[in-house]
């Protein structure tokens, strides 16, 4: 057990800790700049991985065509069929794979974050300052040298309704932005060509379930920690509706000029 636990001190807790200190250090002690820089940086680290993701719901859309081209194309030979809808299928559902890669990585920054804001909390901050931030990082291993007030709010409070429902809110808004692209354009056939079930309801229950979830849980802990959640929301919703500009934009001048077929880069 001592090697896990020292493996979570200096692989998630301690690297979070010092990447805080040093975000304090550049806004006088400003936590609540210092949890929002941080998740910034996170999510622009990220920011490829989740436009692939973005890129993949936005053309969904596309899936459809391309398969019934293949039906047609294919109708005599069931196995080059099969065959070639399973390469689309491949294909069209990269972008999952790199969006769960992105919640992996952010998951060790969010609960290295729990962690770090519940001593900063409960004013039992360990000394775990690299070397090199001693200079000017001792000072905010004392809560007293902390900004904490965050409009009005202390972010190292817990049961807080007003930033609890806000995450819900987003969380919301990202489903409803995430089910409206994919509500007409999700694929109604199987690579074996049989009609695919309906997972447009099962989904929207899930993204509800998940959203009341989110936002009872941002009811429990410290403030702090769901400053990070509304950032990266907020974040992700912004970057979605932008790709989302781009994609369209870029479809309505390949239909205007065809010849033209721009590059979308997310």
């Amino acid at each position: 057990m001592w090697l896990l636990s020292l493996l979570w001190i200096e692989i998630v807790y301690r690297p979070i800790f010092n990447i805080l200190i040093l975000f304090l250090n550049f806004f006088d002690g400003n936590l609540w700049w210092a949890i929002i820089v941080l998740t910034l940086l996170v999510r622009g680290l990220l920011y490829k991985n989740s436009a692939a993701w973005n890129a993949m719901q936005s053309q969904m859309g596309d899936l459809q065509p391309k398969m019934q081209k293949l039906q047609e194309k294919y109708k005599d030979d069931p196995a080059k069929l099969q065959s070639e809808m399973m390469k689309l299928m491949k294909t069209q559902w990269a972008g999952p794979l790199k969006w769960c890669l992105t919640m992996l990585i952010q998951l060790p920054v969010f609960l290295g974050l729990f962690y770090v804001v519940r001593d900063y909390a409960q004013n039992d901050i360990p000394e775990l300052v690299y070397s090199f931030f001693q200079s000017f990082g001792q000072q905010f291993t004392q809560l007293e040298s902390v900004v904490t007030n965050f409009f009005g709010m202390n972010l190292l409070e817990w049961w807080n309704l007003v930033l609890a429902i806000i995450v819900a809110i987003l969380m919301f808004a990202q489903m409803q932005m995430t089910m409206k692209t994919q509500a007409t354009k999700a694929p109604q056939m199987l690579p074996n060509g049989q009609q695919a079930p309906d997972m447009s309801k099962m989904m929207g229950m899930m993204w509800y379930f998940m959203a009341f979830m989110m936002g009872s849980f941002a009811y429990s802990v410290a403030s702090g920690v769901w400053l990070y959640l509304l950032t990266t929301t907020l974040f992700g919703l912004l970057q979605f509706v932008y790709q989302r500009r781009v994609l369209l934009l870029a479809q309505r001048r390949t239909k205007m000029w065809p010849k033209d077929q721009p590059e979308i880069i997310g």
